[in-house]
């Protein structure tokens, strides 16, 4: 079985490292994994994807897009497209349709598409949504918001539109790998926020979290995973606003970002918008509390773990900081961290289970 994902470039990201945890777990059992980049470039993962059998295919949008597309299609002969390209996939699905493609997927990862929200951007949005409708077999959502907001809010009169969430695989920690404390290498109690360098992760806030921590007598340090990007300078320059540069520690872009994670004592998600965030159910199976934007795929997943303490974003600062102390105090006991690891193993969330209903979800017995 041929599945052909579409996504903007395979860099790393919440669905695009849950895409190929997938991979991994399906290739052996014959789906053959391709990648359309609608960007023109690879990505970082590139390599890994070759690894495991797969192929990219960069096809950057311009004029001449659709026909190469199509030439695209035509050799290959996918029996699914699985498009995650927010409301573009109906633009990609009228194409796999025009092309015989037996399987259609819209899978929606995000709660809009963070696009200004113009007259021609909701002309846009209205034009792909009806393709959405009239050559989709199938419209997924990884969370029920992110089928509220990105297909339409009524999605649950859609026979074919249902909530398929990310699976992460069980934590296994690397007694070779690296340690969240020897990278900070200060003492204290650490903090740790895993998201790319852009204004929707919303990192500044984690700066001045950590400033009212500090406030309230709490020896805290923050360490930043997702490498340098467009508001990086911003992020430092509210460091050293609120005197805490020396307390803020940017590790940089890593492939490890659950082995950091099991080291911290609390990780914190700013965003202020997310689907469901990966960042979130990868934290909780490793055992470490989360204190996150109060976001519907938060609040889904909250719904189904413990260890999640979601705070409005409306909300002062210093109810942010109460929160991380609350979540840190839980995360203290041994006990009560391994009680969560195996409270997510049984969980919707659990690797298996996302596994099994993708390889439905292909084989197009999903609705069965």
């Amino acid at each position: 079985m041929k599945v052909l994902h579409v996504f903007g470039s395979m860099d790393i990201g919440g669905a695009e490292m849950r895409t190929l945890e997938l991979m991994r777990e399906l290739a052996p059992r014959g789906v053959e994994f391709h990648f359309l980049t609608l960007s023109g470039r690879e990505g970082v993962l590139a390599q890994q994807i070759r690894d495991l059998g797969g192929q990219v295919h960069p096809v950057a949008l311009s004029p001449g897009f659709p026909a190469r597309y199509v030439a695209l299609l035509r050799t290959l002969r996918p029996q699914v497209v699985d498009s995650h390209v927010a409301t573009f996939s109906g633009a990609l699905l009228l194409g796999a349709w025009l092309c015989h493609v037996p399987r259609r997927v819209a899978h929606f990862r995000s709660d809009g598409d963070g696009h200004v929200d113009s007259l021609r951007r909701r002309s846009q949005r209205s034009l792909m949504r009806a393709l959405i409708r009239g050559f989709a077999t199938d419209i997924v959502g990884v969370s029920p918001s992110s089928l509220s907001d990105g297909y339409r809010k009524d999605w649950a009169t859609d026979a074919r539109a249902r909530v398929l969430v990310n699976g992460i695989p069980r934590f296994v920690p690397d007694p070779e790998g690296a340690s969240l404390r020897e990278l900070v290498a200060a003492p204290g109690q650490l903090l740790l926020h895993v998201g790319r360098p852009s204004p929707e992760k919303n990192r500044v806030h984690t700066v001045r979290v950590l400033r009212a921590l500090c406030d309230r007598g709490g020896d805290w340090h923050l360490a930043l995973v997702g490498g340098q990007g467009a508001d990086s300078e911003q992020v430092m320059a509210e460091a050293s606003r609120l005197m805490v540069t020396g307390r803020v520690h940017d590790l940089g872009s890593r492939l490890d970002a659950r082995q950091l994670m099991s080291g911290a004592d609390v990780v914190l998600l700013t965003s202020l918008r997310e689907g469901l965030p990966g960042v979130v159910i990868e934290s909780l199976s490793t055992g470490t509390p989360v204190v996150a934007s109060a976001l519907p795929g938060v609040q889904f997943i909250a719904s189904h773990v413990p260890g999640v303490y979601p705070v409005s974003l409306e909300s002062p600062v210093d109810a942010w900081a109460v929160a991380v102390e609350m979540a840190a105090e839980a995360g203290r006991s041994l006990e009560w961290r391994r009680s969560l690891e195996s409270d997510f193993d049984s969980s919707l969330f659990a690797h298996g289970t996302a596994t099994r209903e993708h390889l439905r979800l292909y084989s197009g017995t999903g609705h069965e």
